[in-house]
């Protein structure tokens, strides 16, 4: 037997899994290591890539600030970047009396106190304001529509400041190709509407946009942030251990593309082989389902037709508390779904794009949750499994594929892109 140790929420679980059947354990890279962080992430801030500077963005514009950060369904170190930032922005003669901070949620929950607190630094809501986006309907303003016709209601919070700037991560993503740079904005700070009708682009498209830098959808979220005005970005590129092995700033397009480039090498697993049967931890998407869809859907791309995904997920808050109606749509067809989408019988469009996203992966294989959050009968009503004893999860799908069914490992499933070395695999 093999032992493998794998995260699991804020811990591990230790798997076990017969040597003669696994074909691989793959996941995220590590990269060297930076010797001072504070360094990098000030010489990409003073050193923009195609872009002003900061004091030449507050001569341009104004000094009014408006800081969007990402919520805890993400790894971005904020409260190591932001005093840096605001540091850096304090030299370029923009004082903390003219700087807040916007949680980006987009459709996600608002973060409490605690939540906060935790996310940006205590030395960070002691300088400058911390709120949470609003979600109020006349919080958002009408910008017309992108390219492809989705409607844009933006943020006025965010619209009304005179600099903007976005502080996120990059990694592979099913529905803008890769995180980082514009989807701050979208979804970050815009409404529901705008959200729903993008993802519904995206989600029957996951298995071409993932790790697809120049996808349909991330162009229109850059269309969005362009118009808009956001003027500037630091994003952080984070290895296998979650250290920083990389940072760029400036241009929302230009500077997220570098970024890109230093990603890439470090989330693309190379595999020649779809085995039966993936075993997959969800980190760090752990927090419900909903986060969880990533890795169900990142790591279903490496399972041949008609095998099992077995997802490690806590998933303390289940499914999909946010979108409630993925639930309800239960196992209704693809076709169906988008037809009570045309016929303006879905209130939450979001919650049908990913729901036609996960059912690409559930029509082509198995998934099985391991999980503490999520009964076997929650789980049934989408169409899929669940238990909390991971040898019951893998006996099933040895009974299912045979004792002979290769297995794939993927350590970290929410953040990982295959690159498939042999031919027709």
């Amino acid at each position: 037997m093999t032992s493998i140790t794998l995260p699991y929420g804020h811990s591990d679980r230790t798997i076990e899994i017969p040597s003669k059947n696994l074909a691989w354990i793959e996941g995220p890279r590590h990269a060297p290591v930076i010797p001072d962080i504070a360094a990098a992430v000030r010489y990409a801030i003073q050193n923009p890539i195609g872009s002003p500077t900061l004091a030449e963005l507050a001569a341009l514009h104004g000094k009014r600030t408006l800081l969007l950060v990402d919520d805890s369904t993400r790894s971005t170190p904020q409260a190591l970047i932001l005093p840096i930032l605001l540091d850096e922005l304090n030299k370029a003669g923009i004082a903390d009396s003219d700087i807040s901070v916007m949680i980006a949620l987009g459709t996600h929950r608002r973060m409490n106190h605690h939540e906060v607190a935790e996310r940006v630094g205590e030395a960070v809501l002691h300088r400058v304001p911390v709120n949470n986006l609003s979600h109020d309907p006349k919080d958002f303003v009408d910008l017309g529509v992108t390219p492809l016709g989705i409607p844009i209601h933006v943020s006025r919070q965010y619209l009304d400041s005179e600099i903007s700037i976005a502080i996120g991560n990059i990694i592979p993503h099913m529905y803008a190709g890769w995180a980082g740079g514009a989807k701050m904005v979208q979804p970050g700070v815009t409404n529901a509407l705008t959200t729903g009708r993008t993802h519904l682009i995206a989600g029957p498209r996951v298995y071409e946009i993932l790790g697809n830098v120049d996808n349909e959808v991330r162009k229109e979220m850059e269309t969005i942030a362009v118009r808009s005005g956001l003027k500037f970005i630091v994003n952080v590129v984070l290895d296998a251990a979650g250290a920083v092995a990389g940072v760029v700033a400036g241009d929302v397009i230009k500077a997220h593309r570098a970024g890109v480039e230093i990603a890439r090498p470090i989330y693309t697993i190379d595999l020649d082989e779809k085995p039966d049967i993936v075993v997959a931890s969800s980190h760090p998407a752990d927090r419900d389902l909903w986060q969880g869809f990533k890795a169900v859907n990142n790591c279903g791309m490496l399972v041949k037709d008609g095998g099992t995904l077995i997802l490690m997920i806590p998933a303390p808050e289940g499914i999909a508390p946010d979108h409630m109606q993925l639930v309800e749509f239960g196992t209704t067809p693809a076709d169906e779904v988008m037809k009570l989408v045309s016929d303006g019988k879905v209130t939450d469009e979001v919650a049908a794009a990913t729901y036609l996203a996960f059912d690409q992966t559930r029509r082509r294989l198995n998934v099985a949750l391991v999980t503490d959050g999520i009964s076997n009968s929650e789980a049934t009503q989408i169409g899929i499994t669940s238990t909390d004893d991971f040898n019951e999860a893998l006996a099933s799908a040895f009974a299912r594929h045979g004792s002979d069914a290769r297995i794939g490992v993927v350590t970290q499933g929410a953040d990982i892109m295959a690159n498939f070395t042999k031919k027709g695999v």
